[in-house]
């Protein structure tokens, strides 16, 4: 198993080295889970009576209690989360204030079901996974970030380089995430910075950005040339390895989880293994394809 650095770790989160406490390769990184980074970014949640905590690592849950929740919000944290640009992940009733109360299933809510309660816990995440984009200034709720001039020259680029479409632009009002006046997605980006909102879905392992791919089959997988699989060793694994310092503003240790031949037929090879050949796909990680092509899935170390 390849085990990240602290500081790649930091870099993955988009947080500053001095945030976490150096240590040398392969060590335990358990202690960067630890690294706040705003991940709900509670500060624009509407109604919130106690955050329940605040600012929530990387694998925390995005939950806050509530007010006005059956005036406002018809008792549906479905409702509530949707105001906000999040979805839903569950809801519950008050209890001992965020505390969780005990396991009954009358304790809690479903995300499309509606309460009665003025007060209840709603959990919600971001769907953009917006607290990882990479060049941001600071991100401004679920798919929208305030960015400068020295990350892009427009909010278009900047979507682009996520992965992602730009769907509005604003210009930002003195370097916030308040909004002073509309723009385009093409328009340049000036002094104060823009707000730009971008759609799609956020591909933590920077699929579109891997080098030597003959396409993108999807999230983490790409098809790959036999002649680039043979300069590396000739197995999925070793491509997924290099990857390791070749990926722009992804600086992930990549290994393999499953590879198929491509036999022809491109990004489907993998489907067609799956169902008509029920093949082990990690056990081919290291299957020498001998110059042919092949479909790689690589994956990365996730916190």
């Amino acid at each position: 198993v390849v085990t990240p650095s602290l500081s790649a770790l930091a870099s993955i989160l988009g947080v500053a080295d001095t945030n976490v406490a150096r240590e040398g390769e392969g060590q335990a990184w358990t202690a960067a889970w630890a690294v706040p980074v705003d991940k709900c970014m509670k500060s624009v949640w509407p109604d919130v009576a106690d955050d329940c905590g605040g600012v929530v690592g990387y694998h925390g849950a995005c939950e806050v209690r509530i007010d006005n929740f059956g005036s406002k919000y018809g008792g549906s944290c479905d409702k509530y989360c949707s105001s906000i640009g999040f979805e839903c992940s569950g809801g519950r009733k008050v209890g001992l204030g965020c505390e969780r109360v005990p396991w009954e299933l009358s304790a809690y809510i479903d995300c499309a079901d509606t309460s009665s309660e003025e007060s209840a816990v709603c959990s919600c995440y971001d769907a953009h996974d917006t607290f990882l984009w990479r060049g941001m200034d600071r991100a401004c709720g679920a798919g929208k970030a305030l960015v400068g001039k020295e990350s892009a020259s427009t909010c278009a680029e900047f979507c682009s380089a996520q992965g992602l479409e730009c769907s509005a632009a604003a210009v930002a009002h003195q370097r916030s995430c308040g909004a002073s006046k509309a723009a385009g997605c093409s328009t340049p980006i000036s002094g104060p910075g823009s707000i730009c909102t971008c759609d799609g879905q956020f591909d933590r392992s920077g699929t579109f950005l891997w080098p030597d791919a003959l396409a993108v089959c999807g999230i983490s997988t790409v098809l790959v040339a036999g002649d680039v699989l043979d300069d590396l060793g000739g197995t999925c694994y070793a491509y997924c390895v290099s990857l390791r310092k070749r990926v722009p503003n992804f600086d992930l240790y990549y290994t393999c989880y499953a590879a198929w031949p491509s036999r022809g037929l491109g990004c489907g090879a993998a489907e067609s293994d799956r169902h008509l050949r029920g093949l082990s796909s990690y056990d081919e990680c290291r299957r020498d394809f001998h110059g042919a092509d092949a479909v790689c899935s690589c994956s990365f170390a996730d916190l």
